[in-house]
């Protein structure tokens, strides 16, 4: 009787044993089982962020646009009529876009703007930075002296900070931000403002009792600003069904920005490193007389696919 007991003992010890084995190899083999879904769920994650590369940055923006284009007003209307009447023209600016503006929607997007403030530029400039009206604005964002030294751009003499694209370009959209606060997220009026100045928006505001927009008595200018805008938008937006073929801009860095200490020669920089002074100066139209000055020397703008070589001529 013994025996069988002390049997009996052994037995529950050994079916112990192996249940207890059992359970801790299904729960080891559980978690080595969801290792491989975690990798992979990284995996995924990494390709899917740069799941935008290689697509039209137009596709990209138009699916962030925030603003209702009122494609039915009359002043939208007479807008995306001129713009239809020269597609050579819509096209070349489009075209000259190239360089920026990835880097300009980036911007607006990291601010929370509405992502048709990155096509400020074709009705300011046209994407031409060494542009300059007849009442002293320049650069892509066609920035006034005044505006751009409260801004913190440099401007004085053999340096103009407003054409520096990097530079003018956070300037602008720090204003916007400002605009967009001042005028409690009211964008036509922001918008309005940053062409005719927030003080006269705010007059007109207080005069008529409206914070309308389209029932304001602003500048003429002003008055084909805002649908210039909103046209360009729409066509962007929906270029099938204005008969619109966008040209093709990949949604990828363009340029890199490198740090310098010193002068920089563009042509010298250009020849040792193949780029062409072409694409140099449209990087770096801030730089008079293709050198950049001594006390201004901060960075250059180098295509993406030129960084190792620039830096290796600049020793950077």
């Amino acid at each position: 009787m013994q025996l069988i007991i002390n049997l009996s003992k052994y037995l529950l010890l050994a079916v112990l044993s192996f249940s207890l084995l059992t359970t801790w190899y299904a729960s080891e083999t559980e978690v080595i089982n969801l290792m491989p879904a975690s990798y992979t769920s990284l995996l995924y994650d990494s390709e899917s962020a740069n799941d935008d590369a290689g697509e039209s940055v137009w596709n990209i923006m138009s699916r962030q646009f925030k603003l209702d284009t009122r494609t039915q007003s009359s002043q939208v209307q007479a807008e995306i009529r001129k713009l239809l009447a020269d597609q050579d023209r819509l096209n070349h600016i489009l075209k000259a876009a190239l360089p920026y503006i990835y880097f300009i929607h980036k911007q607006t997007e990291a601010r929370g703007l509405p992502a048709e403030i990155a096509l400020i530029p074709v009705i300011e400039s046209e994407f031409n930075p060494y542009d300059h009206s007849n009442k002293g604005a320049t650069g892509l964002w066609q920035l006034m002296s005044r505006t751009a030294n409260e801004l913190g751009v440099k401007v004085r003499s053999g340096y103009d900070g407003r054409r520096n694209v990097v530079a003018s370009t956070k300037a602008a959209l720090a204003y916007f931000s400002d605009l967009g606060r001042y005028f409690n997220g009211n964008w036509y009026l922001a918008i309005a403002a940053y062409n005719c100045g927030q003080i006269r928006v705010k007059s007109a505001i207080k005069r008529t009792g409206s914070n309308s927009f389209w029932s304001l008595p602003l500048p003429k200018e002003t008055k084909y600003y805002v649908p210039r805008l909103l046209a360009v938008a729409a066509i962007i937006k929906n270029p099938e069904k204005y008969g619109v073929e966008l040209p093709h801009i990949s949604y990828e860095p363009y340029f890199e920005e490198l740090p310098v200490n010193k002068p920089v020669n563009l042509e010298k920089v250009a020849k040792s490193s193949g780029i062409s002074m072409d694409t140099l100066s449209k990087l770096n139209p801030d730089y008079t007389r293709g050198s950049h000055p001594k006390q201004d020397a901060k960075s250059i703008l180098v295509p993406v696919d030129k960084v190792h070589a620039v830096k290796a001529t600049l020793k950077v």
